[in-house]
């Protein structure tokens, strides 16, 4: 199925974080990904997105997609309440798939998921990415497990592996912005909260820094919208031997977005930590990965940086893995137990 050189990319849905994914893939130089096709539950729409894009073909639905023979793997970029049965199609008919975040709201539909994968030999990833916009402030965002790929991250590793900063103790996160107007925030039939859209980013770096579970996972300052949606929080993972992470993440109003990473030996801050290009450690000078410049401009803050999980994904199936080593499926599934029990905590269910 897969190109010997090249990697084919479908795209499923004509969005705007789809448009920033199909432009990241453009600026990777001497780029082996070749975006063949796009599906969207709006015909016209995705024919719109091939003819701006040069994409060879466009689908009215998500069915012929998966049937296409040439396509390697699916990047799913549908709304949240969609994710899980475009991701489950995409798998059964043999597709490698990269999927935003959530892709689902459960610990089980994660299970379901990477089990259909392993059965079918194929690789799966949850890319983490939420898109958050305010056109009253001017501004947007995106965030999410594609930290995990920024050049920013591996050089951390190296600082946390050389005992620059001694051990650590605490990592602190203040992350924020005014999304009370945002329905896939705070709509509870579209999968809204503010733990899975802002809160698992500040969990994922307790997670990288730390290596283990958590011993304790204590919520608290809990604000829930009318239809009884997380909008604001606090919470602290405790990692045993005085290790933990606290966090405060709000959609009520905007706060720094860094994080602090504090050992025994000094600190090391992360600006803008979910798509970080710059960092800084004590009596160091700061650190800085620039981003290309690209055909189009990106509706998203650094959503260039997606450039470094599509190259992350195109290794893992040259190499024929089924998961990521810098994000596991074990990873995913204990982030997705971390805020299942956190929801469990303040009170936040969906239906299904």
């Amino acid at each position: 199925m897969q190109s010997q050189t090249n990697l084919n990319w479908g795209i499923a849905a004509a969005g705007r974080i789809t448009q920033d994914f199909v432009t990241a893939l453009s600026t990777i130089e001497k780029s082996r990904h070749v975006v063949v096709a796009v599906a969207d539950v709006d015909g016209q729409r995705a024919q719109e997105f091939a003819q701006r894009n040069q994409i060879q073909r466009h689908y009215d639905g998500f069915d012929a997609l998966a049937l296409d023979r040439e396509v390697d793997v699916v990047y799913v970029g549908t709304l949240n309440p969609f994710h899980h049965a475009v991701v489950h199609l995409m798998l059964s008919r043999g597709k490698h798939v990269l999927c935003e975040t959530p892709m689902c709201l459960g610990l089980d539909q994660a299970k379901e998921l990477y089990a259909v994968a392993e059965q079918r030999g194929v690789f799966l990833m949850e890319g983490r990415i939420s898109i958050l916009r305010s056109t009253k402030l001017n501004y947007s965002s995106i965030l999410g497990m594609w930290s995990r790929f920024f050049p920013s991250y591996d050089r951390l590793r190296e600082h946390l592996n050389s005992d620059i900063i001694g051990e650590v103790t605490q990592v602190k996160v203040q992350h924020g912005f005014r999304l009370s107007h945002m329905d896939r925030v705070c709509n509870r039939s579209l999968g809204g909260s503010i733990l899975l859209d802002i809160g698992i980013y500040a969990l994922q770096l307790g997670q990288f820094v730390f290596g283990v579970s958590p011993v304790k996972i204590l919520p608290s300052g809990t604000h829930l919208n009318k239809e009884r949606v997380d909008v604001q929080g606090e919470f602290m993972l405790d990692y045993g031997d005085g290790r933990r992470l606290t966090a405060l993440v709000t959609g009520l109003e905007n706060l720094e977005n860094d994080a602090v990473i504090t050992g025994t030996k000094g600190e090391i801050k992360l600006s803008n930590y979910w798509c970080c290009t710059q960092m800084t450690r004590t009596n160091g000078p700061p650190e800085s990965w620039p981003l290309p410049q690209a055909k189009f401009d990106f509706h998203y803050t650094n959503t260039c940086g997606l450039r470094y999980e599509a190259e992350e994904v195109r290794r893992c199936i040259e190499k024929r893995l089924l998961e990521s080593p810098k994000f596991t499926h074990a990873e995913s599934l204990e982030l997705v137990a971390i805020t299942d029990e956190m929801r469990r905590q303040i009170g936040v269910t969906y239906d299904n």
